[in-house]
């Protein structure tokens, strides 16, 4: 992991993580994806010691499902679209003109990626997602053509955004569904809380892919951390850390964990 510079003493941290390939590693299927007895203990004692949210590009019910930690402060699925805080949840309004649409389109998509093995559609109430982990690659140039030739007929087409993450291609709602202001969000509901002022919170954010980008950089502007997991990518701030795989996430979380159990500065620990 590479080094950032430390920062001041006595600020309050809210930590924020993305969930597959930072949390848990790429599986084949997304069904296949679990986390370990062991990894939800340690979210479950970060909760009670900082403000911990997931923000997830999966199905609300989903990472709800894979996720049995009581201590969470917030729940995102959906990239966003879908926001748990405390006991509270809300759709972003943009999520919500979009679901029409979103499930006329699904069975369309998956007609198409049933015909090229290894393809699957997930169809989402918020979002699409096409996996092509399993595709031969000779043969992806061709299914993402067929995919953007539907994608160009849609008749509210500019309301949509695709964008390729790992292996995956997304189809989400173009307007404010982003993980960059989900954090936004729950930082602002943090603060309200709290009765203090919009920036009491410092958010550490880490993720590994392209929905996840905005929101580590994010991250750093409003004075907290931000880590990339893997390889960097275009645009990523310079002031972002690297970790190698999702077990140095853990490693990470361990780190935070034990630090502000013991009463220490967790920025300086984790420089």
């Amino acid at each position: 992991m590479t080094g950032m510079p430390a920062q001041e003493r006595g600020a309050r941290l809210a930590l924020f993580l993305d969930f597959d390939g930072t949390l848990a590693p790429i599986a084949p299927r997304p069904d296949l994806v679990r986390l370990e007895a062991r990894e939800l203990a340690l979210l479950e004692s970060l909760g009670r010691l900082l403000p911990v949210f997931v923000i997830s590009g999966r199905a609300f019910p989903d990472i709800l499902l894979r996720l049995p930690v009581s201590t969470l402060s917030g729940l995102s699925g959906d990239h966003g679209a879908v926001r748990r805080f405390r006991d509270e949840i809300a759709i972003h309004p943009e999520a919500l003109r979009a679901r029409e649409s979103l499930a006329r389109w699904g069975p369309v998509l998956r007609e198409v990626t049933d015909r090229v093995p290894g393809a699957v559609t997930e169809a989402k109430e918020f979002s699409l997602s096409i996996h092509y982990r399993g595709v031969e690659p000779e043969r992806v140039p061709r299914l993402f053509s067929e995919v953007e030739g539907l994608f160009g007929v849609w008749d509210d087409r500019d309301r949509f955004r695709i964008s390729h993450g790992k292996m995956v291609w997304e189809v989400r709602p173009a307007g404010g569904v982003t993980k960059e202001e989900t954090m936004d969000f729950f930082l602002e509901l943090l603060a309200r809380e709290s009765g203090g002022v919009p920036g009491e919170y410092r958010p550490v954010m880490v993720g590994d892919d392209t929905t996840d980008l905005g929101a580590v950089n994010r991250a750093l502007v409003l004075g907290g951390r931000g880590y990339w997991v893997g390889d960097p990518p275009p645009g990523l701030a310079a002031g972002a850390a690297r970790l190698g795989n999702p077990a140095e996430v853990w490693s990470l979380l361990a780190r935070l964990r034990d630090a502000l159990a013991q009463g220490k500065d967790p920025l300086r620990e984790l420089a």
